[in-house]
Formats: C-alpha cells, structure tokens, sequence
C-alpha cells in the first residue's frame, strides 16, 4: 500500500461465496521433497509405506478421505498392529474404520495420527528410496512435515472478503498471539471470547500482514516465522477461519528466490484455511527479485494448486481518457506475472491515496477524489491496458481517512464497490485494515482508528458483510 503511516502494506481476501475444500489426489510430499510411496504399487496388505523419488505414478496418487484416511490403490495407510509405540512401521491394509488409519493434518504441516497421539514420521531424516515410514512422537521437525494433495489448502470461489489485519498491531509479544482492541477491549482475534466469535462471527476471510525478508528466514515484526506460526495457525484452522498470508507492504518487503523455498515457506503457514498468499510490492525490490518471486510463485503451484496468489500495487484510478493506473513498478510486476507460468493469480489495486485531486489521477466529485468511483475507475484502467479480465482483480480501499487526508472512503462507498465488486465478477474486495475499523476524531490517518467520528466500531466490516450477504 502507498500508504505512508498507517499501512505497512496490506493484503487480500476472504470469500463471498463459501470456499470449499476439494476432494483431493495427487502425491503427498515429505522430507526433501520425497513422496510418501505405496513401494512396488502393491495392492497388498502390509506392503510397506516408503519414502521414494516423486515420480507421478499411480503408486504416488494418494486420495485424502472425509474420514481422515489416506488411500490408494484401495488400500488405507495403516499403523502396523494398531500400536501406539514410538518407531511402529507404516503399511497399506484394508480400510475398516479403525483409529489407527486416521490422519489429521496439523497447523506445522504434522499429520496426526489421533488414537496414538503421534506423528507420521520419516526415520532419521531418510531421504533413501524405500525407507519405510514410522510412528513417532510429534516434534515439529521437517521429518514430520507433508503437504497433501492440493497443498492441504482450500481453492477460492466467487469473491474473495479478507479484511488485512496488521499483526504487529496490539500482538502479545510473550505469545506471539494475534490481538485487536478494535470493539473496544484488546482480544484475541480468534479462539474462545475472541473477536471474530463475540462479533464478527459471520467473517469469512482475514489477510494476515505482513512478513518480511525472504522465505524460510522471514519474520513478523521481528517474530520469527516458525515462532509466529506456531502461535496463529493452529488457532485459524481451530476457529475454521480462513486467511492470506500477506508479505512485503509499504515498509518492509520480502523476496524468494526458487520454487523450492516458495513451497517450503507456504507449507509453514498450509492448512485447510490457508486460501492464498499475497505479495505486497510497494519498493525495495530489484527487478530479478520481482522476477525470481513470481517464478518461485508459478513453480510452487504444481505443489499447492489451490492458493491463489495475489500481487498488492499501488494504482491511480486516472478518468481523463488517460487510463493511467499502476506506477513503473506495478507494470514491472503485471509483465512478470503475465509473462510466467502462473494462473492462479490476482492483482490486487490498492484504490487509495491518489493524491491531488486531479481527473488525471482519479474521479473527481466536488473538489475531491470520489473514492468508490475511483476504485472502479482503476479497475477499467487495468482491464483496458492489460486485458485482464474482471475474475483476475481484486481492490483494496483504506477505510476512512487515507494519508491524503482529503480523501474519505465512508460507508457509502461501501455499498457502491461492494455492488460493483459482486455484480462485475470481481475476484476480490478488501480493506486496509481491520485495526482502523473504530471511530476517532483525530485529523490525520491513524493505524488504529478511522478518524470518521461519526462511525461506531466495526460499522465498516459489517456493512461489506451485509452488502455481501452475509
């Protein structure tokens, strides 16, 4: 976000539409990435569950069931005996229903084996084909660590709410646990007596900001990645809440320079939850950084085929004919993506602080920039330069006051992008952000109130959420 004080960047998402996990097949992927293994494509029971090559062939196609079983070829994986003993091997047998051939995919990317209270486990950190799989106490480690088909994500359908939460904001620096006094009282964001369960319980999605640095090394206000995680996601997934890991923005940003590093960094923060990653690009990077980051991205997807990934620009909403939109960079990074692999993409306009009113910079109304008008503005200048289609935007407004402080977004420009978002097929609309959604009567854009006295706590959140049906 081109937001000076109150946005460290901003994010993406959450789903007007309900989003629905997909029943999944494909390879499930461990250690190294090496392929948990049906060894000689056997159909036999106790043919032994290995670690091997990834290959794509049938003996790789795991199917994930609604009863938390692992199959193929007809067969379920198995925990040898039904024992709940450290080093148990793994094996195919026939499915009957016991506990020990259930697995639960935890927020660390762990399957949990819930009878036994351990871990799918590859012994020793094998990376060996043909290693045969274990029970093992769950620690954490990267030996314990599996993406499931479709990256164990969720796919979006239809528009995309995810209000952008600023972690740093009101955060419990001894947990590390994720805080807003937004209603009023400092609250958890989820989990029992928090804010999403007292009064938003009806929050679809919510854009997690940011991390910055570089993937498998990043860190969220100076907590490092793993520790963050740790503390949140389990806490997401549990409160069946949706969320966008969103990295970079105004005052940080954030790089990964392959595929490898790209699927490592999503499998920290991978859940049934997890809908999409975003990049907020607003400065700082090179333009082999921004190359290398979208190849990581389209590399990552043969991996986790469900997130979508969003890319967050600065964007004029120019109504003089000019059809001026994304600065230099922003068109660094719309070629880039264009010209990769990547399809399951979005750009996302941050429709704010467009400056001196001007038609050359946004849509003019008594003196100043109508704010609804100019997020729609934006989006045509994007369709008409780039021929991106409606389904591949999403917009993001600073509810309020911006840093232009002549620039309001009230709760009437709620309801006209709302009905434009939903009725024009847009794949996202969010807002900067969820801390600011309280009332002041400060002169100035704060990063905790919205400088419109006139509002009550959350009138924002729960006017997109009733314009969106919700």
């Amino acid at each position: 976000m081109a937001v000076a004080v109150t946005a460290a960047g901003f994010g993406l998402m959450a789903t007007t539409a309900t989003t629905a996990e997909a029943a999944a097949s494909g390879a499930v992927v461990g250690y190294q990435g090496m392929c948990l293994d049906d060894f000689g494509g056997s159909s036999a029971n106790g043919t032994k569950a290995d670690l091997y090559t990834c290959n794509g062939t049938p003996a790789q196609q795991w199917t994930v069931g609604s009863n938390g079983t692992l199959q193929i070829n007809g067969k379920c994986l198995d925990i040898t005996g039904a024992s709940v003993s450290d080093g148990a091997l793994v094996e195919l047998w026939d499915c009957n229903g016991g506990g020990n051939q259930v697995w639960q995919a935890q927020g660390n990317g762990a399957l949990l084996n819930p009878a036994s209270g351990k871990c799918l486990d590859d012994p020793g950190f094998a990376t060996t084909p043909g290693t045969q799989l274990d029970l093992w106490g769950c620690n954490g480690g990267a030996n314990q660590t599996w993406t499931l088909p479709g990256g164990g994500t969720t796919p979006v359908t239809g528009l995309l709410f995810s209000p952008y939460k600023d972690v740093t904001i009101n955060m419990n620096w001894n947990t590390d646990q994720m805080q807003s006094a937004v209603a009023g009282s400092v609250l958890p964001v989820v989990g029992s007596g928090s804010l999403v369960s007292r009064y938003l319980p009806k929050l679809p999605a919510l854009t997690l900001a940011f991390a910055t640095g570089s993937c498998g090394s990043e860190s969220w206000g100076g907590v490092p990645g793993a520790s963050w995680a740790a503390a949140n996601v389990p806490q997401l997934h549990s409160a069946n809440l949706n969320y966008v890991v969103s990295t970079g923005g105004a005052a940080g940003t954030f790089t990964c320079a392959s595929s490898a590093g790209m699927a490592s960094f999503i499998a920290r923060y991978a859940s049934s939850n997890l809908v999409g990653i975003d990049f907020d690009i607003e400065g700082g990077q090179s333009a082999s950084d921004i190359q290398n980051l979208v190849s990581a991205a389209a590399g990552a997807q043969a991996q986790y085929p469900n997130v979508q990934f969003s890319f967050t620009l600065a964007t004029l909403g120019a109504s003089d004919g000019s059809y001026g939109g994304v600065n230099s960079l922003g068109n660094q990074v719309v070629q880039a993506v264009r010209g990769s692999g990547l399809n399951n993409y979005v750009i996302n306009l941050m429709t704010m602080d467009y400056g001196n009113a001007s038609s050359s910079v946004c849509v003019v109304a008594s003196g100043t920039c109508q704010m609804a008008q100019s997020a729609i503005q934006a989006v045509k200048n994007l369709e008409h330069t780039y021929g991106i289609p409606a389904s591949k935007i999403a917009v993001t407004p600073m509810i309020g006051m911006n840093d232009a402080t002549s620039e309001i977004f009230t709760t009437a420009d709620v309801d006209t992008l709302t009905s434009y978002a939903a009725g024009n097929g847009l794949a996202g609309l969010h807002y900067w952000s969820l801390d600011r959604d309280t009332p002041c009567s400060n002169t100035w854009a704060s990063p905790t109130c919205n400088s419109v006295p006139s509002t009550t706590p959350l009138a924002y959140t729960n006017k997109f959420l009733s314009d969106l049906g919700r």
